[in-house]
């Protein structure tokens, strides 16, 4: 049975998807912990698309109307994409610099990703890349800047408070203190972007482009010595001269052509509310059936990821001895042979608790043999 009630407003549609997107997110986070290409995928399609996209439902709008789901046009495609990279090079990469320059070396080490994501096997690597390329794109697009932005904007003075109250809370979504300011500008350019084009698709263009530059840089450098990958100011400052060369001639070109924001076509949003139940059955439904069929295909991998748990290693570092880095190729080497049944899960237990206490110790055995 449909609701008769009227619309609920745009603001606190807004608030309450923060508020059911937090508290959703809680479950992502730990699955993170013991898969990170599950983890990710979860919490981008179930832990925000689905809470914003049930609630846009349950509030009295048709959700992919609401947030302006519409095709732009392939030359806004395009320039979205352009924009995306320029802005990343020429803006988000010397914000990110000057704030790792104010953060001590352990918050440094503590919120980065990248050393996580890079020491996962071929296959887990390439679903993380979908999760953060595709799925991080639309959902986030989606929930931010779609349901977020929107309402934040319709009770605004000036539209523009909108974008930057909602690109704050998509930095802080974001859970890294030292990206945080990176990440806010970001959230503010994708929010321009949304405003300017009219469509939600651009957005989702630009956002999936800079993550894809991101992970093309870091899958490029993984096997690079460690010299090789350390950014001085001169780098930053090289790149962001030139990212902020290419978005001035592309704005200019935007100015000069204006068709390439695309031609936003309003459409009617408004429908019958929807019980919050039904809004939300299908979606519990597929998440429920994910984490089965996760369960029963997948079984082992889930057993390394509470081993994982159980029996923390911090994540390698570029000072690092030689036979550490052999020690840690030895466990992932093993890793991947329990994981497909060629090796006892024992095994695997007594080979990262002794590599753990070694790294634990003030002077770590596997150095002292060296």
């Amino acid at each position: 049975m449909l609701d008769p009630r009227p619309p609920v407003d745009p603001s606190r549609l807004a608030w309450i998807t923060v508020g059911g997107c937090l508290g959703a997110l809680s479950l992502g986070l730990l699955l993170q912990m013991l898969s990170m290409p599950v983890g990710l995928w979860f919490t981008e399609v179930f832990g925000l698309l689905a809470v914003a996209w049930a609630l846009t439902r349950w509030s009295g709008r048709a959700p992919a109307r609401y947030v302006r789901l519409t095709w732009p046009g392939l030359p806004a495609v395009l320039f979205a994409a352009g924009l995306g990279i320029a802005n990343y090079v020429g803006l988000a990469i010397p914000l990110q610099g000057l704030s790792r320059s104010l953060f001590p070396p352990d918050w440094l080490e503590s919120f980065d990703p990248t050393r996580a994501i890079l020491q996962q096997s071929p296959v887990d690597l390439w679903l993380t890349a979908g999760a953060a390329v595709l799925g991080a794109a639309v959902c986030e697009e989606f929930t931010f800047r779609g349901v977020v932005q929107q309402g934040f904007s319709a009770d605004a003075p000036h539209a523009g408070q909108g974008v930057v109250r909602a690109a704050l809370i998509f930095g802080l979504f974001h859970f890294n203190p030292v990206n945080f300011v990176a990440l806010f500008e970001i959230g503010v350019f994708l929010g321009l972007l949304f405003r300017r084009s009219g469509s939600l698709v651009p957005g989702i263009v630009a956002h999936g482009t800079q993550n894809a530059l991101v992970l093309a840089v870091l899958l490029r450098e993984r096997d690079l010595p460690p010299s090789a990958g350390e950014e001085g100011w001169r780098t930053y400052v090289g790149l962001g001269g030139m990212g902020m060369v290419a978005l001035v001639m592309l704005l200019l070109f935007a100015r000069r052509f204006p068709a390439v924001w695309g031609r936003p076509r309003p459409v009617p949003a408004v429908r019958e509310r929807v019980p919050l139940t039904r809004a939300f059955a299908p979606w519990l439904v597929a998440a429920s059936a994910l984490l089965l069929a996760w369960s029963a295909v997948d079984r082992r991998g889930i057993e390394l990821g509470v081993a994982d748990l159980r029996i923390p290693v911090p994540l390698a570092r570029d000072t690092e001895s030689e036979a550490l880095r052999v020690a840690r190729a030895k466990l992932d080497a093993l890793r991947l042979r329990v994981r497909t049944g060629q090796a006892p899960l024992r095994e695997y237990l007594e080979s990262r608790r002794a590599l753990a206490e070694s790294l634990n110790e003030p002077t770590p055995m596997l150095q002292r043999a060296k």
